[in-house]
């Protein structure tokens, strides 16, 4: 079952219903990995002696989907035959603020409507407590209030996933208009290139990008984005309406009939309140109501029922909302890629400037470039973005795609170091075992450009490539060849770093088993042959030279505490760099900036702070996730899991996150015994999960709370066995 599909009871019926209306002349399944993906055998183009042909024959396969996951999806068309069902991800909303946090904005707005010595030493005082300030040092009292608002209103803004999604049921009428409002705050070909908030700050006499620079640093900037952002989503709440759901006319013809009456009031609004005139909408508005009716109208199930009819399921793309809108409405077949066209050219552009972003941003902590960046590329994000992570790859080490007669992207070619007017940066790609079978000509692109710069004749301050490469040569007494060696990741027919594996089941004792771990899994070297060859040892010798461990986060709908692979991938590369290099990397990610226009590049911590702070004890996120009962309650420990996989691998966790759990699940009677009765061994595994992080030394807890937890796992044991006898 996928992590974000519907609760195994609530398919239960369906399941029955299925057998009991159909011989068994078809193959149903829901997740993410069915066994028939990864039987021995060839990944693409089966033979007869290979065991997923061999076994499933000619019966037919329908695999329900997640929209959001083309590779997986791509893998499970190539290796299990199947046929796709998508189905939509979890709905999207702003994370808003609560308890602490909230009586912290209104401090804040308190002080700047009567500024006191008082409200600002409350203010500095919850800060403190909170740690929502990373920084105390003395300042100006308005230069930090406005960099508190500022870290306050990433927290409230940032867009997080509700509960699971339940398939066949639309979203909610709020979660639709949250959709569109993020849609609209996108650059949107329907506005020529703008966003719509880009769209009100022109007619408003503001300089967007200007405002969008100085957001975490002016105070005027702050106030004029909160009212262009307020006009820009009351507009799309306007024309979003509120439809009824439960209607026995077509949600189609319900919406089409009132399109003229909400354009009206939307026109209206956004003419009186920013003088944007109706005639410069009208392609927006088409647009956002076709994705309403898309998303309004939900026919997973029929969808399933005429695929198991034997009827034609018709093709759509996979990805998520935002990057391609044309993924809804589900029910349909996923499909992923044409591999000569990756990365396109705005993959290219977005690319080189989220590169130089990353440069700047660790310039600034560094004061120089970093010489070497273990950087992670999987499958998933480089679909969805059409291979911005490879073309970030190339831009780093001063390399560009190269097309032939025919439009298509075979080669590469280095940019002069002049026109680069910086050194070219090397980087060692770590990559996923979906990415190296789904994206074959991509990882021959950057096995190429890796071992082009290693041999161009330039100063090696301007190459640190060949330096490097050359260093290696002269110390190991290697090949070129293997010296330059930059593409690495799992012997064909395997997949994932097993740094998860260990971390989860509490098997590792010294870091340098999660290290060791990670080199033996992921030391596969692509040849220029495009073999795959183990050199574990050039592994180790090109990730000695890192400084900086970088990875892009997938979506607004998966974070790093959403899954396991994070720390997994980004984690192990960061704990093995530090068992090598005997020093610590800085470890940064590639955040999905809320204007779509350039990647948000910040440290690990900032990121883990982040997430914990607007998914694992914000009140909207666990509540939306208790709704979903037994599985509800797995998710929360899954994602204190995740968090915890942060603690070992990268030492990111902050100790208030520990502390704060444990105050709002298990500390908490009321909470606690919901969670019990709801799911006795996903709690039990909280437990111990946090008495494990303080035995390790990630958490540094009140002797009486470590006795209490003590208890509570001895409690909740018998209790489990209980039920057992």
């Amino acid at each position: 079952m996928a992590k974000d599909a519907a609760t195994n009871h609530a398919f239960a019926a369906f399941y029955t219903w299925i057998e009991q209306s159909f011989d068994a002349d078809a193959v149903l399944h829901f997740g993410t990995h069915g066994a028939l993906e990864f039987m021995p055998g060839k990944q693409v183009g089966l033979s007869s002696s290979c065991w997923p042909k061999k076994l499933i024959g000619s019966l037919p396969n329908f695999y329900c989907y997640c929209v959001n996951n083309p590779s997986e999806g791509a893998i499970a068309k190539r290796r299990g035959f199947a046929t796709l069902v998508s189905y939509l991800s979890p709905p999207l909303e702003h994370a808003g603020l609560y308890k602490g946090l909230r009586k912290l904005k209104d401090l804040v707005a308190s002080f700047r409507s009567s500024p006191s010595e008082e409200v600002f030493e409350s203010i500095r005082e919850l800060a403190l407590a909170l740690e929502i300030d990373g920084c105390q040092d003395e300042r100006e009292a308005e230069e930090y209030i406005t960099r508190l608002h500022s870290e306050l209103y990433a927290i409230e803004e940032r867009m997080i996933p509700l509960g699971l999604h339940i398939m066949g049921e639309a979203p909610s009428p709020e979660s639709v208009g949250d959709h569109l409002a993020l849609l609209a705050e996108h650059s949107r070909p329907e506005l020529e290139g703008k966003s719509l908030p880009e769209l009100v700050c022109n007619h408003l006499g503001y300089d967007y990008n200007q405002l969008m620079d100085n957001l975490g640093s002016n105070r005027d900037a702050q106030q004029r984005w909160q009212k262009v952002s307020t006009i820009s989503r009351e507009a799309v709440k306007r024309f979003t309406g509120h439809f009824d759901t439960n209607s026995t006319l077509p949600m189609s013809m319900l919406l089409e009939g009132s399109f003229i009456v909400r354009k009206e009031e939307s026109d209206n609004f956004l003419h009186r309140e920013a003088g944007i005139k109706p005639a410069e909408l009208n392609r927006l508005w088409q647009f956002l109501n076709v994705v309403l009716i898309n998303l309004a109208e939900n026919n997973e199930l029929k969808a399933v029922l005429h695929a198991l009819d034997g009827k034609y399921t018709p093709p759509s793309p996979g990805n998520d909302l935002v990057r391609n809108p044309d993924i809804v409405p589900t029910g349909r077949n996923i499909h992923s890629l044409d591999p000569y066209t990756i990365p396109t050219t705005f993959a290219q552009q977005a690319g080189k400037l989220s590169a130089e972003e990353l440069l700047l941003q660790y310039r600034k902590e560094s004061g120089e470039n970093p010489e070497s960046i273990a950087l992670i590329l999987w499958g998933t994000d480089n679909l969805k973005s059409d291979g911005e992570g490879v073309a970030q790859a190339l831009a780093l080490m001063g390399v560009k795609a190269k097309t032939d007669e025919l439009g298509k992207i075979g080669d590469v070619e280095l940019v002069p170091l002049a026109e680069l007017g910086r050194p070219r940066i090397d980087v060692v790609m770590t990559i996923s075992g979906i990415f190296r079978d789904l994206l074959s000509v991509q990882v021959k692109l950057l096995d190429k450009a890796a071992r082009l710069a290693a041999a161009a004749d330039e100063p090696l301050e301007m190459n640190f490539i060949r330096k490097h490469v050359q260093y290696e040569m002269s110390e190991r007494g290697c090949t070129f060849e293997e010296a330059s060696n930059r593409v690495y990741s799992n012997a064909p027919g395997n997949y994932g770093a097993n740094v998860n594996h260990l971390v989860e089941s509490s098997t590792w004792e010294e870091d340098n088993q999660l290290a060791e771990a990670f080199v033996s899994r992921k030391s596969f070297a692509v040849t220029p042959d495009g073999q795959w060859q183990e050199c574990p040892e050039a592994l180790r010798s090109a990730l000695k030279h890192v400084t900086l461990t970088f990875q892009n986060i997938d979506s607004y709908e998966i974070g790093i505490s959403d899954i396991d692979h994070y720390y997994e991938y980004l984690g192990g590369v960061s704990k093995t760099v530090e068992h090598l290099s005997k020093a610590k990397p800085k470890v940064m990610v590639g955040d999905i900036d809320g204007t779509g226009k350039k990647q948000r590049i910040c440290s690990l911590e900032k990121m883990v702070s982040l997430e914990s702070r607007t998914k694992l004890l914000n009140p909207k996120w666990y509540e939306a996730m208790l709704e979903h009962g037994y599985e509800g309650v797995r998710e929360i420990d899954s994602h204190l899991s995740n968090t915890y996989g942060w603690s070992a691998t990268a030492s990111a966790v902050k100790n208030w996150t520990y502390d704060q759990f444990n105050e709002t699940f298990l500390h908490d009677k009321a909470m606690l015994e919901r969670l019990a009765s709801l799911n006795p061994h996903a709690t039990m595994s909280m437990t111990k999960r946090l008495l494990e992080a303080h035995s390790r030394g990630f958490w540094e807890a009140e002797e009486s709370a470590i006795e209490e937890l003590q208890e509570l796992y001895a409690d909740l044991e018998s209790r489990i066995e209980g039920v057992h006898h």
